[in-house]
């Protein structure tokens, strides 16, 4: 994701950057590397592989970049179309 681009999420409405996560708990990683190593492994794997771009607020994967059609049908309907109300 570009560092210019301004993106939108589509579940809250929240324009911004997207934030990393990763999933799991760092906790149970460093028990499991400390008592068992193949689990500590394979959890790992997981963590990273599962690492994803999120809504800083909602922390859902729902950010679309605001410059795309979908993105400005989005900021249209949530933002738009409530100041005229």
């Amino acid at each position: 994701m570009e560092t210019g681009t301004q993106y939108i999420c589509s579940y809250c409405g929240t324009i911004g950057q997207p934030v990393k996560y990763t999933p799991g708990s760092i906790w149970i990683e460093i028990l499991l590397w400390c008592m068992f190593i193949i689990p500590g492994v394979i959890y790992s794997v997981w963590r990273l592989a599962s690492k994803t771009k999120v809504c800083p607020v909602c922390k859902k994967d729902t950010m679309i970049p605001l410059e795309t059609p979908l993105g400005q049908k989005i900021y249209r309907e949530m933002y738009l179309d409530m100041q005229k109300k």
